[in-house]
């Protein structure tokens, strides 16, 4: 059993977790390298063909198909950009864009950083005396973050962040967690290894080892959001062929990819995966903006059953959480913080 919590109800959900026998017996046992046969679904030639397989095959009666796989998977057609009788295809349909600026508003405070994407979150700390540390081999910043980890002189330095994860139902565009100016954007090539529950807990390094897009964000600038340094990982998966980089300042007008030197506002769209199940993660100093409470109580839910709280050892829940909302509280000011 999997449970989360619905942010915008508090409803507690069991989720069904797509192809759960299938990543059970291909990562059962592997927790430190993968095998022979997951290496091989792992890679992009595997994740291409599945991906075409699934969402590029011709459907004999669009209309018909997309309206019982938007049944299927709950997906309300009322906030889509694009009518539903438009789309022809699954991969349009999970391409799907939003009228995100009407359905999913920004939080007032300019200070506090917003979720990346729609998705179930777990929030994290990097200090041990907290009640939300991870294992490091989970959620290592040296090792995702590689060479472009702003914070490698300062390892003691305590970083907050959530991990978004994204799930084939869910709007997959992702937006930027807070305004600033992109210091460096990197894609770091990659395996696919799936992001589901049980696969990231028998085979922990996925984050590590998969290819990600990496987005170093200063806020400290003029019409910045005032929280420091914020990096942003958008993490490929298993039929996740192309983390496709779309920064749109204003809507989802004139799309360009996203560059150094570039002033980003907070919220707007900055890339797309295509296609599958993936995942965002963001961090940040946590001197300078705390996790949000609710997210915080809800992870720490000891009632609810969750693999992450099992491999763990302690209750770590997640929280379904809608792209653009909170997920942080301002902490102190530029002004009353050193800051590296």
């Amino acid at each position: 059993m999997h449970q989360y919590v619905n942010r915008r109800t508090g409803e507690v959900i069991c989720e069904q977790l797509l192809a759960d026998r299938i990543v059970n017996f291909l990562y059962s046992g592997q927790r430190e390298d993968p095998g022979l046969l997951q290496r091989a679904l792992a890679s992009g030639r595997v994740t291409d063909w599945l991906a075409h397989w699934e969402f590029d095959r011709t459907l004999a009666n669009p209309d018909r198909a997309l309206r019982k796989a938007v049944a299927r998977l709950g997906i309300d057609v009322t906030e889509m950009l694009d009518p539903l009788e438009s789309l022809s295809s699954y991969r349009e349909l999970f391409e799907r864009r939003i009228r995100y600026w009407q359905v999913r508003p920004l939080p007032l405070e300019q200070g506090c950083v917003v979720s990346p994407a729609d998705g179930k979150v777990l929030p994290f700390t990097t200090t041990r005396d907290t009640a939300l540390p991870v294992k490091t081999r989970f959620l290592s910043v040296a090792a995702i973050l590689g060479e472009t980890n702003p914070w490698s002189r300062w390892p003691d330095l305590p970083l907050a962040g959530v991990v978004v994860r994204l799930t084939p139902d869910v709007y997959h565009y992702t937006h930027a967690p807070v305004a600033g100016v992109v210091r460096r954007h990197v894609l770091v090539e990659g395996a696919f290894h799936s992001c589901n529950p049980t696969a990231l807990t028998m085979f922990p390094r996925s984050y590590a080892v998969n290819r990600r897009a990496i987005t170093v964000y200063d806020t400290d600038v003029e019409g910045g959001s005032q929280v420091g340094l914020v990096v942003q990982v958008d993490v490929a998966a298993m039929m996740i062929g192309r983390i496709e980089s779309r920064f749109s300042a204003v809507e989802y007008r004139d799309p360009k990819p996203v560059v150094t030197g570039q002033f980003v506002p907070r919220g707007a769209p900055v890339s797309l995966f295509r296609p599958g199940s993936s995942t965002s993660i963001v961090f940040w100093d946590a001197r300078r903006a705390s996790l949000e409470r609710e997210l915080v109580a809800n992870a720490r839910r000891g009632d609810l059953r969750s693999r992450f709280s099992d491999w763990l050892g302690s209750p770590w829940v997640e929280t379904f959480v809608r792209v653009r909302e909170a997920v942080s509280e301002p902490r102190c000011s530029q002004e009353t913080t050193s800051c590296p």
